[in-house]
């Protein structure tokens, strides 16, 4: 099945049907591309051979609904080979929910950071149409090293994934942007995930959920204590 966050219309949740988008495509600025000539031949970039397990299956997914939610905040349309769902789920989008929710939290809490403003300003002078795949894993090596927090890595890999998508789909290029994207997400970043204990647990080191659930927990805590506390000095009194 389709991964795609099902349409929300509370003003909280900045989730929207994201494949529905309909604003008109952003005009390219003008840079000859081939992809302007495989519009109709492309299959799409969810699928290909490297998604082979579970888990670069659920990474390549978190990555096509981040970048279709960061082209949607760029009022960027995505061009139809980057709407083509990913592999079918028989279990089901909501497998993949609280993974989503999570990411979406920590992308929108680092798209205000000046890290983000510096990886746009990175991906900037990536010329993808010069660029082959090997040169462009040197960048993302690069960006990796560069890194110090390990629970924001992931993240901080998948933003820029999306700001080079980004710009490709305005100058072009973007199917070469996405099919390396997705391979980057599969056989690089998966296995790193699958190190640190697998793509669910990074998404929510990267967001502060586990964070906020201790917090609450020790909060639920602290109260019913108070509140025993409480009953056993009322019962005191009243014994007395």
């Amino acid at each position: 099945m389709n991964f795609t966050p099902p349409y929300a219309r509370s003003p909280a949740c900045s989730i929207e049907p994201l494949d529905d988008y309909e604003a008109p495509r952003a005009p390219l600025l003008r840079q000859v591309s081939l992809d302007e000539e495989r519009q109709d031949d492309c299959q799409g970039h969810w699928r290909g051979p490297y998604v082979e397990g579970e888990e670069e299956e659920r990474g390549v997914r978190l990555f096509r609904a981040m970048l279709l939610q960061h082209l949607r905040l760029e009022e960027l349309r995505p061009p139809p080979c980057l709407l083509v769902p990913a592999n079918p789920d028989q279990r089901g989008w909501w497998m993949y929910w609280r993974d989503w929710r999570a990411l979406e939290k920590a992308a929108r809490r680092f798209r205000e950071t000046k890290a983000r403003a510096r990886l746009a300003a990175r991906a900037e002078h990536i010329s993808l149409l010069s660029l082959d795949e090997v040169a462009f894993e040197d960048i993302m090596q690069e960006l990796c090293q560069a890194c110090v927090h390990a629970e924001q890595r992931a993240l901080l890999v998948l933003a820029f994934l999306c700001e080079v998508c980004a710009r490709a789909v305005k100058v072009g290029g973007w199917c070469r942007a996405a099919d390396w994207a997705a391979r980057h997400v599969a056989q690089c970043a998966t296995p790193w995930a699958i190190r640190h204990g697998g793509w669910s647990n990074v998404v929510e080191r990267a967001s502060g959920t586990r964070r906020d659930d201790t917090i609450l927990a020790g909060a639920a805590i602290a109260a019913l204590l108070a509140f025993l506390l409480f009953c056993k000095t009322r019962l005191r009194l009243t014994i007395l």
